[in-house]
């Protein structure tokens, strides 16, 4: 029977990536100076630190209680110069109870409990277990608070939880959303320096530096690690990070080899590899070219594990990031039922976090869709919350670059500001160039404008970037409207129709198929599109498509809308 605390640093990886020297130079200083010293004087034992936290046992539940209270007391006197920002701030959860000690670490479900506390104490307090405010009450100078029964991983019954401070989180809430990679030094093999490595390793780390979705450990953090063979779990344990990018490097004359593997710090898994070989005439293009590939395939690899993550959590039991991550592969579906249900989950992350401007961005987006594909039977409506939507993301979505890419959508989509658009889209490329929806939503926009050279661009880009992305039949549909204001309408149909294979079931793109196969006087074709959009839409007219679709088709492309006329849809 002992008494366990548990203290994690608040929002650590975000700390460590601004300033990472800072950082560490600062918490050597509350290790050797303040926990340390605090923890011996009140009899206990520092078991272990973890970078950002530490375990530490006491033989007397009162002398624990004060000994937290005043690390807490001395850290936020310590730290009160600085913004509260940057402050480093403890979370410390307490519980009594029966461990089994190995060697000299300490194991078992009272351990488990401490942590659990701790993960849900407010920054700069505590948070103890019934049984440890039980010893304690009335014996130690601070005011406990009840935050009910509090569910425990892996323990069938929930425990009673009690707190010092002020901001609890309640259970199952985030405070830090951001998944946290960091890129490890490459093993470089048959090369007497690692130079070609290290320059690799930088520019990919610089690359993923501009996701707005991931939070990147800093290179030097990740140095320390270079010709130490290390169990992934462990890097993500002592840097705070959810995912780890492994890598290797072989040179034969001038040819090169390069290999990268991206691992889940949870599980150990591997999530994503990939094989580059070259030849080594421009070193440095080559570097570029491969930290770009490298993190247009990493950003949607830790996306698609986030949203795994999300959707294993019962619904009713999912966190506002959950519920935002979770409405993705619902959003990309491309069809009325899964659109209507992004939308739904996206409303209950609003719902749970009122200030959440990456669920409001993307519903937005999700709006527009739900208008621009004849999803609903009213498009207007839709129309005017996807834009009312993306006002209001627009206000405090900041330098967030998949939210800037959503609300550019919601704009390009549902009016005709194309020139706001833009700008948009263009910030968002400028924080992060390897955003494969970012050019393709400015491929579209391109085209809104009837600049075609420039969007066929953008798709190209988006389609180098993400072969395989979710959204590669939107790029093929985007070319072949570039091709049908172009008037090269039999190039326009064969790429709507591999659009069509890349996305079967997305049956709105008939509208196009059909408005194109008229322009190029196909006529049977035209009408066996016009056929297959009237069974999906029955009742389709063209005020129903002039209301639904973006603006630019009947105000500045009117071919489609008259080839449209021309397959046989009706006015009204």
């Amino acid at each position: 029977m002992t008494t366990i605390v548990a203290a994690d640093l608040a929002a650590y990886s975000r700390l460590i990536a601004e300033d990472e020297e800072g950082v560490i130079s600062r918490l050597h200083v509350v290790w050797s100076k303040v926990v340390s010293p605090l923890v011996r004087d009140a009899g206990g034992r520092v078991i272990k630190t973890m970078g950002d936290g530490f375990l530490a046992e006491f033989p007397s539940p009162i002398e624990a209680a004060r000994c937290a209270l005043a690390i807490q007391e001395t850290m936020a006197a310590q730290e009160a110069e600085r913004a509260e920002r940057n402050q480093l701030r403890f979370r410390i959860g307490l519980h009594l109870g029966d461990v089994v000690a190995v060697g000299d670490d300490i194991f078992g479900d009272a351990v488990n409990v401490a942590a659990r506390l701790e993960a849900i104490s407010p920054v700069g307090g505590l948070c103890m277990s019934r049984a440890m405010r039980d010893q304690v009450k009335g014996r130690i100078d601070a005011d406990l608070n009840s935050v009910g029964e509090v569910s425990v991983k892996n323990l069938p019954d929930p425990i009673e939880a009690w707190v010092v401070g002020d901001g609890v989180i309640q259970p199952g809430q985030e405070t830090e959303v951001t998944p946290a990679v960091v890129v490890l030094p490459f093993d470089e093999i048959g090369a007497e320096d690692s130079f070609f490595a290290d320059g690799i390793v930088d520019e990919i780390t610089s690359a993923l530096s501009s996701v707005s979705d991931i939070l990147v450990i800093a290179r030097q953090s990740a140095f320390i690690f270079k010709g130490r063979v290390a169990e992934i779990r462990e890097v993500g344990r002592e840097l705070g990070a959810r995912y780890v990018v492994t890598g290797s490097i072989r040179r034969v004359g001038s040819r090169i080899r390069i290999s990268v593997q991206l691992s889940s710090a949870k599980s150990g898994a591997n999530l994503w590899s990939q094989r580059y070989d070259d030849d080594l005439d421009d070193l440095f293009e080559l570097q570029d070219r491969v930290a770009s590939q490298v993190a247009g395939a990493i950003s949607p690899s830790i996306r698609a594990s986030e949203i795994a993550d999300a959707r294993a959590v019962a619904p009713k039991d999912r966190k506002a990031y959950e519920l935002y991550m979770s409405a993705f592969p619902h959003f990309w579906k491309h069809r009325r039922e899964e659109n209507e249900r992004a939308i739904e989950l996206l409303s209950l992350a609003i719902a749970r976090d009122g200030d959440n401007i990456r669920a409001k961005a993307l519903r937005a987006w999700a709006y527009a869709q739900q208008a621009t594909y004849m999803w609903n039977e009213t498009p207007l409506l839709s129309r005017k919350n996807a834009q009312a939507d993306a006002e209001v993301a627009m206000l405090s979505v900041d330098d967030h670059a998949p939210s800037l890419v959503a609300i550019a959508a919601a704009l390009g989509m549902t009016g005709l500001d194309h020139d706001r658009a833009g700008q948009l889209l263009e910030r968002a490329l400028s924080l992060d160039p390897n955003s494969a929806w970012g050019w393709m939503r400015l491929g579209w926009n391109n085209v809104y404008r009837k600049d075609i050279a420039a969007g066929l661009a953008a798709f190209d880009r988006a389609e180098a970037l993400s072969p395989r992305d979710p959204f590669f039949f939107n790029f093929q549909f985007g070319r072949a409207y570039a091709m049908g204001l172009a008037e090269n309408y039999d190039e326009a149909i064969r790429l709507v129709k591999l659009g069509l294979t890349a996305g079967p079931g997305v049956t709105w793109a008939y509208r196009d198929l059909a408005s194109f196969c008229a322009n190029a006087g196909r006529k049977i074709e035209a009408d066996d599109a016009a056929a297959s959009l009237m069974q999906s839409y029955p009742g389709l007219t063209i005020k129903r498509v002039v209301d639904s679709m973006p603006p630019a088709t009947h105000a500045r492309h009117q071919m489609f809308i008259d080839g449209l006329r021309q397959a046989g849809v009706p006015e009204d």
